[in-house]
């Protein structure tokens, strides 16, 4: 018999033999956790670790069974192990955003979640989970303006940067109400094109949305001379931007803009547009040129031509895509998806309006029924217990590692995600009713974490 033969032959068999040893430690633990006997699932992978330390699978079930056993931090420090043997354990990273949930850390919820989507071979259970990132950045920002109201005494508007902006709900002055959702609607524009202006720093327009629920301020308290400056206080805003339209005549359109100093008051900026309401787009490009050449602000060539990007120059299909985020902001998913989806269809190539749909139908899901009923602007505040999780993704497989994508170490990965992640986000838009939203999303458990 030659070497090959000979080694071939052993190889055949050790498989035998494994076959006749019955199941395996792992899989012998895998049967205990389904059969809800963690504790037992856990003494055996803590005795198996003594012997081998480094063994994923091993540290892998260990966590399982905790956070099955709602200890939380302890499974995070287990499926941390995993991690950094395999840093692409796309399971493992599921596990972290579902114990940090638990733990109500959004802000690692968010970014284990993302990192899973970066890494996960089964791309059908992304949407869900950009649903529900979406879901718990509106918690996390929830969290952030309950405490800068509990703070505000200590904050001082002298030490926030003098390149940081804040731009608040444009006011309707004209009759047509059906012009209403232009008033996050153009803010939401605003925000997005300064973004792109290197020279500033824009307060997203969530974080004002949240700001404004958990005051309870409604439409009049908008547009307060001395609401503003406490609003530009407690988002940590050096000026703020705001404004109001109205009809000239018809399909003509008149937008007024100021830019104040949060702390004195004092106008930096006054100017205004007008122009067909039809090239509404326009008009918002030529009014932002118009701000930031008053507060003498120069742009690269790069600025300017990001500044002109128009994700769509159909003027319904824009209109109904700020009727969605209005609806998304009172959590109202399934509204919110019907009126993004006829911004799609209208304008094929509004991708934007196609990604907030997608989402917007699995955040309906993920919250429950509650969405789904008609909530007129006097009955929008509803309980946290309203909310029920429905339409949970189940068991979501981990990757065979032959099939996950690369990219990086895990705190590269994760760096890079946390960086970029307000960059990424769509942030909502919409009216601003005359009873604000008081709306929670609670999600009272996770999605079903996923299994091998």
């Amino acid at each position: 018999m030659n070497r090959t033969m000979f080694v071939a032959a052993i190889l055949f068999l050790s498989a035998l033999l494994q076959i006749s040893c019955g199941p395996s430690l792992t899989d012998i633990t895998t049967s205990l956790i389904e059969q809800g006997r963690n504790d037992e699932a856990l003494a055996r992978m803590r005795r198996a670790l003594v012997l081998n330390p480094q063994e994923t699978d091993y540290h892998r079930l260990m966590g399982i069974a905790l956070y099955n056993k709602r200890e939380y931090r302890d499974a995070i420090t287990a499926f941390e192990k995993v991690l950094k043997n395999d840093d692409e354990d796309d399971q493992a990273a599921y596990y972290m955003a579902a114990s940090y949930e638990n733990l109500k850390d959004y802000d690692h919820a968010i970014q284990y979640y993302r990192l899973y989507n970066e890494l996960t071979f089964y791309g059908e259970f992304k949407d869900i989970v950009a649903a529900r990132i979406k879901i718990l950045y509106r918690q996390q920002l929830e969290q952030e303006a309950q405490q800068a109201l509990k703070m505000e005494q200590q904050l001082d508007v002298s030490k926030v940067p003098l390149n940081t902006v804040a731009i608040l709900y444009f006011e309707n002055k004209g009759k047509k109400t059906e012009l209403n959702p232009l008033q996050k609607g153009l803010a939401e524009m605003l925000i997005t094109d300064l973004s792109k202006v290197k020279a500033l720093k824009v307060v997203e327009r969530l974080r004002l949305q949240k700001l404004i629920e958990e005051m309870n301020l409604g439409e009049s308290d908008l547009v307060d001379q001395k609401t503003a400056p406490r609003l530009g206080k407690l988002l940590g805003a050096y000026r703020l931007l705001k404004g109001s339209f109205f009809e000239l005549k018809e399909n003509t359109l008149n937008i007024d803009a100021f830019v104040a100093q949060t702390k004195t008051g004092e106008l930096d900026v006054t100017t205004n547009i007008t122009g067909d309401m039809r090239d509404f787009f326009r008009l918002e490009k030529n009014l932002i040129f118009k701000i930031l050449d008053e507060m003498k602000i120069k742009l690269s060539d790069s600025e300017r031509e990001a500044i002109l990007e128009i994700p769509t120059e159909n003027y319904f299909a824009f209109l109904q895509y700020s009727r969605g985020l209005d609806f998304e902001d009172r959590g109202m998913y399934a509204q919110a998806y019907d009126a993004y989806s006829q911004a799609a269809k209208a304008d094929p190539n509004f991708n934007q309006a196609k990604t907030s749909a997608v989402t917007a139908q699995k955040a309906d899901q993920l919250v429950g029924s509650s969405s789904s009923q008609t909530q007129s602007s006097g009955d929008q505040k509803q309980s946290s217990t309203s909310n029920t999780m429905s339409n949970t993704p189940g068991a979501i497989p981990a990757s065979n590692p032959l099939n996950r994508p690369g990219g990086g170490s895990i705190i590269d990965r994760l760096g890079s995600i946390g960086n970029n992640f307000n960059n990424n986000l769509n942030p909502g838009s919409g009216n601003q009713t005359p009873t604000p939203p008081n709306i929670r999303s609670p999600l009272p458990m996770p999605p079903a974490p996923p299994g091998k």
